[in-house]
């Protein structure tokens, strides 16, 4: 440093700046201060020792960060110094980053817009990006929370970036979201996420004049099972009713956990024709009731007792409705399937009962 005949590399003239910069992440911004270095008197060798001991502090931080950061050239676009972590994180080793624009190193260059990025980069100044997927070297997706922002240094302008891996949250976010639209027992949509997927697909009717279904499936003497073999089974054999029913079903319908023992069926894209839609909607009910019919082995374990298979039948109730491009709304078309399907059960139960369209 001050006094020495070797020439600091960059990293060491940027680490002299960080007790101005960090606190990023904590603020989101950066303060600004005097130049430490600058307003030191060489001549006070206490405020020299002091300057060491900072920049020392504030290397070890830079070092020692859980977060990464880069260090960019605002007007070249090269990297100045990374720290330790964000090698860690992105798996390029400190020379693969060195002198190299950022566009270069392919963490950014996969990216396809790194160019774009560092323009406003430069433009901005602050820039944040809440998810930003990065790919390591290895090639696995990182989503990561990006900031920036700019400083001057000894003529300098150095554009710095705050790298955080945000894996961890996204995956307490996304277990958030599967527990506020999923069924927690069947993994099944919930009838939030029902409303929803209906919704779509009658906007989906309305612009292709194609008619969908909705299919309403009531499992027969379910409380039987519970009875019989108590609530570890019942829960068993609504998980399997889950899996026959996603199998019957193509990727882009929806199966859903209405409550209970009952599941919806949303079916889009049928045929234009109101006849041959009812015709594939029975196809598919008669599908589903034969799939529903077959035998259920249920592995259960009693307390204090080894684990048994047990057997057992069961048969549902399905009524399914048509609804086209003019189905006034989502309650209406629930309520008829909900009609349709009681209708089936009055008739002693395992029978379909398909209705036309209300239009």
């Amino acid at each position: 440093m001050c006094g020495t005949e070797q020439t600091p590399t960059a990293g060491d003239r940027m680490l002299k700046s960080l007790r101005c910069l960090w606190g990023l992440f904590v603020s989101g911004t950066f303060s600004a201060h005097t130049d430490t270095a600058s307003a030191t008197d060489a001549q006070d060798d206490r405020a020299l020792e002091a300057l060491r001991l900072s920049e020392s502090r504030y290397r070890r931080l830079f070092e020692t960060a859980r977060d990464g950061i880069l260090l960019l050239n605002a007007s070249t676009g090269q990297i100045e110094d990374v720290n330790p972590y964000l090698i860690e994180l992105l798996g390029y080793s400190h020379t693969e980053f060195l002198g190299r624009k950022l566009w270069e190193v392919g963490a950014f260059a996969d990216r396809g817009e790194s160019k774009e990025m560092f323009a406003e980069l430069q433009t901005k100044g602050y820039v944040r990006y809440d998810d930003l997927p990065l790919k390591t070297k290895a090639g696995a997706a990182v989503p990561v929370e990006f900031i920036s922002n700019t400083y001057d240094y000894e003529g300098v302008t150095i554009i710095q970036c705050n790298i955080r891996n945000i894996t961890e949250r996204k995956h307490k976010e996304d277990r958030v979201r599967q527990m506020a639209f999923h069924d927690t027992l069947t993994k099944l949509p919930n009838r939030r996420l029902l409303s929803d997927r209906l919704r779509q697909t009658m906007a989906a009717c309305k612009r292709s004049g194609c008619y969908a279904a909705l299919m309403f499936v009531d499992l027969n003497d379910f409380k039987r099972v519970n009875d019989a073999y108590g609530h570890a089974a019942g829960d068993l054999l609504l998980i399997e009713v889950a899996v026959r029913l996603r199998d019957c079903v193509r990727d882009m319908d929806t199966v859903a956990r209405f409550g209970g023992d009952e599941f919806v069926v949303v079916i889009g894209n049928l045929d234009a024709d109101q006849t041959r839609s009812k015709a594939q909607a029975a196809s598919l009910a008669e599908k589903v009731r034969a799939a529903l019919a077959l035998p259920y082995l249920l592995k259960t374990k009693q307390k204090g007792a080894v684990e048994t298979t047990i057997e057992h039948r069961c048969t549902a109730s399905i009524g399914s409705v048509l609804f086209g491009k003019d189905e006034a709304n989502e309650d209406d078309i629930l309520e008829r399937a909900d009609h349709a399907m009681y209708q089936a059960k009055e008739g002693e139960g395992n029978l379909i009962r398909v209705l036309d369209s209300a239009v």
